[in-house]
C-alpha cells in the first residue's frame, strides 16, 4: 500500500482491507486498499490507495483523510496520476463549517475553490464511507471532486450535484445499504455491522467487493 503521509510510530492501527474492482464478476485488475489509525488526542487518519495501474485506467488515487474526535472528516489530501497524458495532481480540503477550502495543482497549475453543501464523498470505495452519518432525503446538495484526468483544469475539481441518499435492506446479503443517486450516476454502498464498507455498486456495473479485512480492536464506526 502507498501512503501520501507514512504512518508515525504514535499512531495505532485500528481496521484495514482490500477491496477488488470487478465487472460482471471479473475483476477489472484495480484493487483499494485502506488503513484506519487512531493518531493523538481522538483524531483518526484513513489512508486509501486506489490502484488501478492494472486496469483499463492505468491510474493512481491516494487519499488521507483527517477524522476529529467526533468522527467528522477535517482535511483530506489527494495525490493522483495516470499514465502518460494524464494530469498529474495534488490536493488539500479543509472543512469549514458546512463550506469546504479546497486548493489543488495540476500539472503545475494552482487552482483554489469553495463551497457548501449536504454531505462529501470522495472517489472511492472507502470515500463513501462518509455517508454512514450524512443526512438523508431527496434535493440534497452533495459535494465530491472529479476524478477525471483527461482534462486538467476540471481534474479533481470541487463538483456539486443533486443527490437523493436513502437507507434500505437487501435480505440476500443482510447488510445495510446505503443508495446514493444523482442525475447520469448511482452508488449502492454495504455496510457490515460495524459499519465498514464491504460491497459498492455503480450505475455501469462496475462493483467493488471485500476481499481483505483486518480488525485491530473492538472498534465500531
Amino acid at each position: 500500500m502507498r501512503f501520501i503521509i507514512h504512518e508515525l510510530p504514535y499512531e495505532r492501527p485500528v481496521a484495514a482491507g482490500k477491496l477488488r474492482y470487478e465487472r460482471d464478476g471479473v475483476p477489472t485488475g484495480a484493487v483499494e486498499s485502506w488503513r484506519l489509525t487512531d493518531a493523538v488526542d481522538g483524531y483518526r487518519f484513513l489512508r486509501v490507495d486506489l490502484d488501478a495501474r492494472e486496469a483499463a485506467s492505468g491510474r493512481s488515487t491516494l487519499f488521507h483523510l483527517t477524522l476529529n474526535p467526533g468522527g467528522a472528516p477535517e482535511q483530506l489530501k489527494v495525490r493522483a496520476w495516470g499514465r502518460p497524458g494524464d494530469a498529474v495532481v495534488t490536493a488539500a480540503l479543509l472543512w469549514e463549517g458546512a463550506g469546504l477550502l479546497m486548493t489543488r495543482t495540476v500539472d503545475g497549475v494552482d487552482f483554489e475553490e469553495t463551497a457548501a453543501g449536504d454531505l462529501f464523498w470522495f472517489p472511492a470505495t472507502m470515500g463513501l464511507s462518509l455517508l454512514r452519518a450524512a443526512p438523508r432525503g431527496d434535493g440534497l446538495r452533495g459535494l465530491t471532486l472529479d476524478a477525471n484526468l483527461s482534462d486538467p483544469a476540471a481534474a479533481f475539481a470541487l463538483r456539486e450535484v443533486a443527490v437523493s441518499l436513502q437507507d434500505g435492506e437487501d435480505s440476500t446479503i443482510a447488510r445495510r445499504r446505503v443508495t446514493l443517486a444523482w442525475p447520469g450516476g448511482e452508488r449502492r454502498v454495504w455496510f457490515d455491522a460495524d459499519g465498514w464498507p464491504v460491497r459498492m455498486e455503480r450505475e455501469e456495473g462496475l462493483a467493488a467487493e471485500a476481499e481483505q479485512f483486518i480488525h485491530y480492536g473492538a472498534y465500531r464506526c
